[in-house]
């Protein structure tokens, strides 16, 4: 699947016409489907500065190296033939790891360039500090033949913006030449859209990274650019992916909402039928009453303290220090005449412990919770069967 950050991409062919001023060609391709539209092109001329202040920003870059600087060199080769070797057999004597080298092989051919990476390095520094992201680097004009079947090429040779490829009957090539007077006989065309010769190296370069995933591509041996475009592209699948779980997770929200909203609607329903059957129970209003009756009047004899028994036992119970241990709890045990007169809600507690510390910390935790009134302690003595000792509390609420 074409990467989603890949609709739109910048093709640059920066020629060396100098050792400081440049012969800049952009072309902006932007793919629809199966449809490759030229969204501006432009050849401009002077310093790096210059020329690069010229190009689109924001876009995936291809750049293409050629003029000054770069050599280039047709050898026959055979399929077993490596990158390295090809480089070897053209140059010979040239010292590989000061070059960038490129290797497009076709039949029996290798079409073999080189830059000198001394040359080439502070170019590609200066166009990423101006923002300029490069993911493919290629050298020459051998990219064009990505692009040759889309050519209007009559006869066996292919002359545009002084580069000459003399081609085999299938179209592939057989050797090449540079002279800045060859030119094309006719309008050269892409399809039936006419194309400017100094924009067609490129417009290949945009046209291989667009179509990156259909296409063996001409590039140079830059292992940092190599690894940034696949980096790009993993990056793009992560994008890719984490919108279609976006969409995923929408669209169990919107079903979840429709099952929603037809329960809802159903329950609504069922609770105006049981409205409907419970409407003539007269009787519904004066149990309520009467039980809000009740209600009071337990709260007003303070009985439990309107607390939940439940709730009582847990805050007891989560409170309590590990070194001590509960035995009983006991909820209104009045006793007394004077606490059954009193009706004053209260807990008995009653545990063993192995240190009276942690039952003097328990009483200060127990008397910030803010339903006690009050804790006791009633009792502490050693246990006659352990070394343990015995204590109970008094806790009012």
């Amino acid at each position: 699947m074409l990467n989603p950050e890949l609709h739109t991409g910048l093709g640059v062919e920066l020629r060396w016409l100098t050792d400081t001023t440049f012969s800049c060609r952009f072309c902006l391709l932007t793919r629809q489907k199966n449809a490759l539209t030229i969204t501006a092109k432009k050849v401009t001329e002077g310093s790096l500065a210059a020329v690069i202040d010229t190009l689109p920003k924001n876009y995936p870059v291809t750049l293409c190296l050629s003029g000054k600087g770069t050599l280039h060199k047709v050898i026959n080769a055979d399929e077993s033939l490596t990158e390295e070797q090809a480089f070897k057999n053209a140059f010979p004597g040239v010292e590989t790891s000061e070059f960038y080298s490129q290797v497009s092989t076709e039949e029996n051919v290798s079409f073999v360039s080189i830059v000198r990476k001394q040359l080439a390095d502070p170019l590609l520094d200066t166009m990423e500090r101006a923002g300029l992201k490069v993911y493919n680097l290629t050298l020459g004009p051998a990219v064009s033949a990505q692009i040759w079947s889309q050519l209007n090429i009559y006869g066996d040779t292919l002359s545009f913006d002084g580069h000459r490829f003399n081609l085999a009957a299938d179209k592939t090539l057989l050797s090449y030449t540079y002279n800045t007077e060859f030119k094309n006989d006719f309008p050269v065309k892409i399809g039936e859209e006419v194309i400017a010769e100094e924009n067609l190296v490129a417009y290949a370069s945009a046209f291989q990274l667009l179509l990156h995933d259909k296409l063996e591509l001409i590039k140079a041996n830059a292992d940092t650019i190599n690894l940034s475009f696949k980096g790009f592209l993993e990056q793009g699948k992560l994008k890719q992916q984490g919108m279609i779980l976006i969409f995923g997770v929408f669209f169990l929200l919107l079903i979840s909402f429709l099952v929603f909203s037809s329960y809802n609607a159903e329950n609504a329903e069922l609770g105006l039928k049981v409205g409907s059957h419970t409407a003539d129970l007269d009787n519904t209003e004066l149990l309520k009453q009467n039980i809000a009756e009740n209600e009071y009047l337990l709260k007003q004899l303070v009985w439990n303290g309107g607390y939940n028994y439940g709730y009582l036992l847990n805050e007891i119970g989560s409170s309590a220090p590990a070194r001590l241990a509960l035995k009983s709890t006991l909820m209104n045990d009045f006793k007394t005449d004077e606490e059954k007169m009193a009706m004053q809600p209260n807990i008995k507690i009653t545990g063993t412990t192995d240190n009276l510390t942690a039952v003097n910390n328990w009483i200060f935790i127990l008397k910030e919770k803010p339903w006690v009134k009050a804790v006791k302690l009633l009792q502490y003595q050693q246990d006659t069967e352990s070394e343990q000792y015995q204590f109970s509390l008094l806790l009012t609420y």
